[in-house]
Protein backbone atom coordinates (compact mmCIF):
# COMPACT_ATOMS: atom_id res chain seq x y z
CA UNK A 1 0.00 0.00 0.00
CA UNK A 2 0.90 3.83 -0.46
CA UNK A 3 -0.35 7.35 0.56
CA UNK A 4 -0.41 9.49 -2.93
CA UNK A 5 -0.44 13.13 -3.14
CA UNK A 6 -1.34 15.54 -5.83
CA UNK A 7 0.59 18.66 -6.77
CA UNK A 8 -0.03 20.69 -8.74
CA UNK A 9 3.03 22.72 -9.72
CA UNK A 10 3.45 26.46 -9.43
CA UNK A 11 5.01 29.17 -12.54
CA UNK A 12 7.48 30.36 -9.86
CA UNK A 13 8.99 26.61 -8.89
CA UNK A 14 10.21 26.60 -12.80
CA UNK A 15 13.55 27.84 -14.17
CA UNK A 16 14.24 29.50 -17.44
CA UNK A 17 13.32 26.41 -19.19
CA UNK A 18 10.34 25.48 -17.86
CA UNK A 19 11.46 22.74 -15.82
CA UNK A 20 10.52 22.34 -12.51
CA UNK A 21 13.63 23.41 -10.63
CA UNK A 22 15.74 20.62 -8.81
CA UNK A 23 15.27 22.79 -5.53
CA UNK A 24 11.82 22.33 -5.37
CA UNK A 25 11.40 18.53 -4.83
CA UNK A 26 12.51 18.08 -1.41
CA UNK A 27 9.64 20.61 -0.47
CA UNK A 28 6.96 18.51 -2.56
CA UNK A 29 8.28 15.52 -0.82
CA UNK A 30 8.16 16.96 2.34
CA UNK A 31 4.39 18.07 1.90
CA UNK A 32 3.97 14.60 0.49
CA UNK A 33 5.29 12.93 3.51
CA UNK A 34 3.76 15.58 5.97
CA UNK A 35 0.11 14.42 4.39
CA UNK A 36 0.86 11.00 4.50
CA UNK A 37 1.77 10.95 8.39
CA UNK A 38 -0.47 13.32 9.55
CA UNK A 39 -3.43 13.55 7.55
CA UNK A 40 -3.81 9.36 6.88
CA UNK A 41 -2.06 7.81 9.52
CA UNK A 42 -2.47 10.51 12.44
CA UNK A 43 1.04 10.33 13.67
CA UNK A 44 1.85 13.94 14.76
CA UNK A 45 5.55 12.83 16.31
CA UNK A 46 7.67 15.63 15.27
CA UNK A 47 10.89 14.37 12.89
CA UNK A 48 14.01 16.48 11.48
CA UNK A 49 15.84 15.47 8.50
CA UNK A 50 18.90 13.44 8.60
CA UNK A 51 19.13 12.26 5.19
CA UNK A 52 17.81 12.97 1.78
CA UNK A 53 18.75 11.68 -2.07
CA UNK A 54 16.90 12.24 -5.27
CA UNK A 55 17.49 11.15 -8.23
CA UNK A 56 16.05 12.89 -11.45
CA UNK A 57 14.72 10.28 -13.99
CA UNK A 58 12.94 12.85 -16.55
CA UNK A 59 12.26 16.43 -16.81
CA UNK A 60 9.11 17.45 -14.55
CA UNK A 61 7.43 20.44 -16.61
CA UNK A 62 4.91 23.15 -15.24
CA UNK A 63 0.99 23.32 -15.90
CA UNK A 64 0.29 19.59 -15.49
CA UNK A 65 -0.07 17.71 -11.76
CA UNK A 66 2.51 15.62 -10.14
CA UNK A 67 1.72 12.41 -8.52
CA UNK A 68 3.79 11.55 -5.52
CA UNK A 69 3.73 8.13 -4.12
CA UNK A 70 4.94 7.41 -0.35
CA UNK A 71 5.78 4.19 0.89
CA UNK A 72 7.91 3.38 4.31
CA UNK A 73 11.36 1.84 3.30
CA UNK A 74 12.58 1.03 7.01
CA UNK A 75 11.63 1.87 10.56
CA UNK A 76 14.48 2.22 13.23
CA UNK A 77 14.11 2.35 16.51
CA UNK A 78 14.33 6.12 16.34
CA UNK A 79 14.19 6.71 12.22
CA UNK A 80 12.16 6.24 9.39
CA UNK A 81 13.22 5.80 5.58
CA UNK A 82 10.75 6.70 3.35
CA UNK A 83 10.80 5.87 -0.36
CA UNK A 84 8.85 8.49 -2.97
CA UNK A 85 8.06 8.41 -6.08
CA UNK A 86 6.76 11.49 -8.84
CA UNK A 87 5.10 11.15 -11.76
CA UNK A 88 4.10 12.95 -14.40
CA UNK A 89 2.28 12.14 -17.69
CA UNK A 90 2.12 8.89 -15.65
CA UNK A 91 5.84 8.35 -16.37
CA UNK A 92 8.32 8.26 -13.43
CA UNK A 93 10.26 11.32 -13.00
CA UNK A 94 11.80 11.65 -10.16
CA UNK A 95 12.95 9.19 -6.62
CA UNK A 96 13.96 10.49 -3.40
CA UNK A 97 14.11 8.68 -0.19
CA UNK A 98 14.04 11.01 3.34
CA UNK A 99 15.43 9.58 6.56
CA UNK A 100 13.62 11.14 9.64
CA UNK A 101 14.70 10.66 13.20
CA UNK A 102 11.82 11.58 15.94
CA UNK A 103 12.29 14.16 17.70
CA UNK A 104 11.58 14.81 21.95
CA UNK A 105 9.55 18.25 21.40
CA UNK A 106 10.45 19.09 25.28
CA UNK A 107 14.14 18.03 24.92
CA UNK A 108 15.01 18.88 21.37
CA UNK A 109 16.50 15.30 21.73
CA UNK A 110 16.15 12.20 19.38
CA UNK A 111 13.33 9.64 20.62
CA UNK A 112 12.33 6.20 20.04
CA UNK A 113 9.69 5.35 17.67
CA UNK A 114 6.65 4.17 19.75
CA UNK A 115 4.87 1.28 18.91
CA UNK A 116 1.37 2.34 17.94
CA UNK A 117 3.15 4.47 14.73
CA UNK A 118 5.28 1.53 14.02
CA UNK A 119 1.82 -0.10 13.64
CA UNK A 120 0.10 2.33 11.90
CA UNK A 121 3.43 2.40 9.13
CA UNK A 122 3.21 -1.30 8.52
CA UNK A 123 1.07 -1.81 5.64
CA UNK A 124 2.98 1.27 3.66
CA UNK A 125 6.33 -1.16 4.30
CA UNK A 126 7.97 -2.36 1.10
CA UNK A 127 11.27 -3.95 -0.17
CA UNK A 128 13.04 -2.26 -2.68
CA UNK A 129 14.74 -4.52 -5.61
CA UNK A 130 16.75 -2.56 -7.91
CA UNK A 131 18.35 -4.05 -11.70
CA UNK A 132 20.50 -0.86 -11.78
CA UNK A 133 17.73 0.77 -14.14
CA UNK A 134 14.41 -0.43 -12.68
CA UNK A 135 12.65 -0.89 -8.79
CA UNK A 136 10.74 -2.87 -8.39
CA UNK A 137 8.60 -2.98 -4.42
CA UNK A 138 7.32 -6.36 -2.33
CA UNK A 139 5.51 -5.49 0.66
CA UNK A 140 6.63 -7.14 3.62
CA UNK A 141 4.85 -9.67 5.48
CA UNK A 142 2.82 -8.77 9.31
CA UNK A 143 5.49 -9.40 11.24
CA UNK A 144 8.00 -7.70 9.22
CA UNK A 145 8.97 -4.97 12.21
CA UNK A 146 9.86 -7.45 14.57
CA UNK A 147 12.28 -9.00 12.03
CA UNK A 148 13.81 -5.36 11.20
CA UNK A 149 14.86 -5.71 15.41
CA UNK A 150 16.33 -8.65 15.26
CA UNK A 151 18.72 -7.83 12.15
CA UNK A 152 21.38 -5.47 12.51
CA UNK A 153 21.16 -2.28 11.42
Amino acid sequence: MFHTTIIKPRFSETDKLGHISNTVFPVWMAESRSDFCRSALEIIQPWVVANISIDFKKEVLHGDDVIVNTYVERTGSKSITFYQEMFQYEKLCVVGRTTVVCIDKATKQSCSLNSNDKEKLQPYLVILESDGNNTSLQYKQPNSFDEQKKSPA
